[in-house]
Parts: C-alpha cells; sequence; structure tokens
C-alpha cells in the first residue's frame, strides 16, 4: 500500500510539473515570437534567426578556433550532446553575412508545494532545475567567453523562490554573487560575469518576459552592429 501510495503521489507531481512546463513553454514561445517582430521593425536592415539548441562539439570548435593554444586540451563530447534554453538561441545577421548571437534565453519553475497543498498532496523535497541551469549556464559562459558580453536572461519563478527561500541564494551564486531581477549584459565587473536572471514566486507574464528580452538583445545588437 505504502509503494502504491508513493507512486500515486509521484504521479500526481509530475501531473503538475509537466503541466506547469507546457504552460511555461507556451509563455516564452509566445514572448519569444513578439520580441523578434519588435526587433524586425526596429533593426528592417537585420535579418533574425530562432534555434532551439546548439551542439557542445559546436562551442568546442569555437572555442578552438578563438583560443587555438589550447585546442588539443578540450575535452571531446558526444555529437548528440547539446545546450537546449527553453528559450532558445536568437542570432541576428546583417547585409554583409555577420551572423552573431544576441539572445540566449532560459524559463525555469521549481516547487509545487504549493499547488500540492491544494491537491491535498505532502510537500516535496526541493526540486533541481536550479542544477540544470547551471549546467546551462556553464555552457553559455564559455560560448561568449571571446566576447565582451553575455546577452543570457533567465526567468525563474515557482515556490522555491519565495523571498524567503535560500533557493534564491544559490541562484545569486550562479550570478557570481550579483544582485537578481537586473539586467547585466556587458562584462564591466571583470572577473566577474553576471547574467540577467529574473527570479521570483510569480510566474512571468508574457508581456514582462518580451521586454526583458527585447531590453537585453537590443543591447547585445547595438553592440555588435554599432
Amino acid at each position: 500500500m505504502a509503494n502504491s501510495n508513493s507512486l500515486r503521489q509521484n504521479k500526481n507531481q509530475h501531473s503538475i510539473k509537466n503541466s506547469i512546463s507546457k504552460v511555461m513553454d507556451s509563455d516564452v514561445d509566445f514572448a519569444v515570437q513578439k520580441m523578434i517582430s519588435i526587433l524586425k521593425k526596429k533593426y528592417p536592415a537585420l535579418t533574425f534567426e530562432h534555434t532551439k539548441k546548439l551542439s557542445l562539439s559546436k562551442i568546442i570548435s569555437d572555442l578552438s578556433s578563438q583560443y587555438p593554444q589550447y585546442e588539443k586540451d578540450f575535452s571531446t563530447v558526444m555529437k548528440e550532446s547539446f545546450i537546449k534554453p527553453d528559450g532558445g538561441f536568437l542570432y541576428a545577421t546583417d547585409k554583409k553575412g555577420n551572423r552573431k548571437l544576441v539572445l540566449v534565453a532560459e524559463v525555469k519553475h521549481q516547487g509545487t508545494n504549493d499547488k500540492r497543498a491544494d491537491e491535498g498532496l505532502p510537500k516535496q523535497a526541493k526540486g533541481n532545475a536550479i542544477e540544470r541551469l547551471g549546467k546551462n549556464l556553464t555552457g553559455v559562459r564559455a560560448i561568449f567567453k571571446a566576447e565582451s558580453m553575455i546577452p543570457f536572461v533567465c526567468f525563474g519563478s515557482g515556490h522555491d523562490f519565495q523571498d524567503s527561500s535560500t533557493i534564491l541564494d544559490r541562484v545569486v551564486t550562479m550570478n557570481d554573487f550579483f544582485p537578481l531581477n537586473k539586467i547585466f549584459i556587458e562584462k564591466t565587473h571583470l572577473p566577474f560575469e553576471p547574467v540577467s536572471m529574473f527570479f521570483r514566486y510569480k510566474d512571468w507574464s508574457t508581456k514582462e518576459m518580451t521586454k526583458i528580452m527585447t531590453d537585453v538583445a537590443d543591447e547585445a545588437i547595438k553592440y555588435h552592429f554599432r
């Protein structure tokens, strides 16, 4: 009976997570398309391309070109290994063919104990969305290693990100101890490399995500194509 109850609780837990994830994916996809529409109007001379993933082998290949002295030191990875942030990668290309990555967007939801309580379910241990974010952030910082900026933004929401939660301190730690809910793009604090981390309990609306992502991409475009 105990195993049966445990299985049922796990099934309910995953059901809650999956339904939230689907809504978040839909929201960020809508926000990305809205942002692209805004940028196309503002920069008619640029062509925009949105992709969902980037292979680790491509990242290592680029690093090898940028830092040839370390080419033989980099590890080899499986061809099937990718970085796949929820908001994807946005590239801008000018008429000369110069193609630049101007935005990487991520969305994370962690903590469903409030929703579980509504369904009469017991509390669960705090999730690992932050750990997954940490892995992606390491990859993103590598992508922009030779750049003077990191146009990355992550939107986090959920019960684990209440103001009183120590989980927020993990996010602050990932952000080199720089504050959350603030845009950081250019590397003006070296050797530290803070990025734009927007975290809170309440879900981020598509309007809010569109505005913030547009601001980040806009600054990156001005940096690359000014």
